[in-house]
């Protein structure tokens, strides 16, 4: 990381000492400086630990899909690890070999430079009957809501949690330090689930549950937007980047949807490697 200061024209007059702190994701810099002293010392802080950085994808793939009378909004759902270390997530030992399908704390394994790890307490697996298989709760919220929709019924309050299983599915290109060239989670595991860094978790939109029932929505303008870690109980390099949206136009009648703006729109171009889903036994 490069940091300058410009100082022109500028006298300092003051008997003392003042400090500036900058806070980064990864360092913490600590500018002190002394005016009967004459000087200036730079003092940074590093952060060892190899922290994730979860960041969504804005939607892709909608398709409109009709079933029993009910129509749905399709959607590819996808995040990416642009973190110095990957997500982990370990079941808590203390239920291993349980043969019930309850609910189990979950730890998130955070790595340090020096090779040793910390665990802390990070939600809950549970079990999901139509994948068959644990899930991580309340992982990403879907949040839509109508931009331009004549008589669209006020959806503030009807964000909807979804759980995820959590593993590696598409490489991205992203340029980052500890990009792993080949996945390290594959499996959706009762114990294990990770993203490592460079690579993306996806959600196909045919996927079971992966859609939002759109039903009673008219015509018109709407944003749909992926929030991932609402809770922010999994610990990140940065928290300000992980919510991701787009708008779309929606036509009723002739059952179209077409994408007109997302953001951010600057991610990484991807590949879709292990597509298809494989379970712990």
């Amino acid at each position: 990381m490069k940091f300058s200061i410009g100082l022109l024209g500028l006298s300092l007059a003051i008997i003392g000492l003042f400090t500036l702190t900058i806070f980064t994701p990864t360092e913490k810099i600590n500018i002190k400086t002394s005016a009967s002293a004459n000087k200036t010392e730079l003092a940074i802080k590093y952060d060892p630990r190899l922290l994730p950085d979860l960041i969504p994808y804005p939607a892709k793939d909608l398709e409109i899909q009709e079933e029993d009378d009910n129509i749905y909004l399709l959607f590819t759902t996808m995040f990416y690890n642009n973190g110095r270390g990957p997500l982990e997530l370990i079941a808590d030992p203390a239920t291993k070999g349980i043969r019930a399908d309850i609910e189990r704390n979950v730890l998130q394994r955070i790595y340090n430079e020096n090779g040793t790890y910390e665990d802390k307490i990070a939600g809950t697996f549970l079990w999901h009957q139509e994948h068959l298989h644990y899930h991580y709760k309340d992982f990403v919220i879907y949040d839509l809501e109508p931009i331009k929709a004549l008589g669209a019924t006020d959806l503030e309050g009807n964000r909807v949690k979804s759980t995820f299983c959590i593993r590696d599915v598409s490489k991205t290109d992203a340029i980052l330090e500890n990009t792993l060239e080949k996945a390290k989670y594959l499996i959706c595991g009762k114990e294990l689930q990770g993203i490592s860094v460079g690579w993306a978790d996806t959600y196909f939109n045919y996927y079971p549950d992966q859609r939002l029932n759109i039903t009673d929505l008219p015509s018109g303008t709407y944003r749909l937007s992926f929030i991932v870690n609402p809770e922010s109980i999994l610990e990140e390099s940065d928290s300000t980047n992980n919510i991701s949206s787009i708008e779309f136009r929606y036509n009723k009648n002739s059952g179209e949807v077409k994408i007109l703006d997302e953001s951010p729109a600057d991610l990484p171009n991807f590949e879709h490697v292990h597509i298809d889903q494989q379970f712990e036994q």
